[in-house]
């Protein structure tokens, strides 16, 4: 008699959880395109009001944590990064975020979150390959930097694999290949971050990262660091 009343409700109850986060994961991805568009909206507002030929930054969160300002406070620099953008978000804005500004150098850092996405690493390729392809045709004269993605650590903290799951260092690093060859035959500068950035197993660092996806204050310290000698150079 009790093994009748406990199956049914065991059922129910897997029913009522699986409804939840299946609601919770619509709110969620409706939250992150609302916040994307209302940032890059803002960013479109901002640029009405800022100097042009200055230094940009675009990207996604790991563009937009990074506290550029501060790391380089003598320096015209804007930080047009968005938590959660994709290499179709960026494209999508492009013009208004970035181009409008006619910076004089533009450093570009994006994919991850495509890989989040499942997104097939050719189509990611292309992709960034079009915002490069952009920004040279509409900014002739703005030198055009590309960024390697950055590595991810699965095991830097106890929920770390739901962060950084599905993406693989495999993947990152097969991106940051084909981004390499493509920077050198279409003359674009490509600033290799990954290698600076791993342990001794091809993980981002612990130190370096805060929950094994996204970059620690050490980590932007590294970064800094690396891109300084371009930001300071007035080529």
């Amino acid at each position: 008699m009790l093994k009748d009343i406990i199956l049914p409700l065991f059922i129910v109850f897997l029913i009522i959880v699986s409804t939840f986060f299946i609601l919770l994961l619509i709110y969620i991805t409706k939250y992150l395109r609302i916040s994307i568009y209302q940032k890059a909206r803002q960013y479109t507002e901002l640029n009405h009001r800022v100097p042009e030929g200055q230094i940009v930054f675009v990207g996604d969160s790991l563009t937009e944590f990074f506290k550029i300002n501060e790391f380089f406070p003598n320096i015209g620099v804007y930080n047009r990064g968005i938590a959660s953008d994709t290499t179709t978000g960026v494209l999508e804005r492009l013009h208004d975020n970035v181009i409008v500004l006619k910076p004089r150098k533009v450093l570009v850092q994006i994919g991850t979150n495509d890989l989040r996405a499942r997104t097939k690493i050719p189509v990611i390729v292309n992709n960034i390959q079009k915002i490069l392809s952009e920004l040279k045709t509409k900014l002739p004269k703005a030198r055009i930097y590309f960024l390697s993605l950055y590595p991810v650590n699965p095991k830097a903290v106890i929920f770390s694999p739901f962060l950084v799951f599905p993406r693989k260092n495999k993947q990152i690093k097969k991106i940051n290949a084909l981004m390499k060859a493509y920077c050198e035959d279409n003359h674009f500068p490509f600033i290799n971050i990954y290698d600076h950035l791993t342990d001794q197993k091809g993980n981002l660092k612990k130190e370096y990262t805060v929950e094994g996806l996204h970059i620690s204050y050490n980590g932007y310290l590294v970064i800094a660091k690396l891109l300084e000698p371009l930001l300071c150079d007035n080529d």
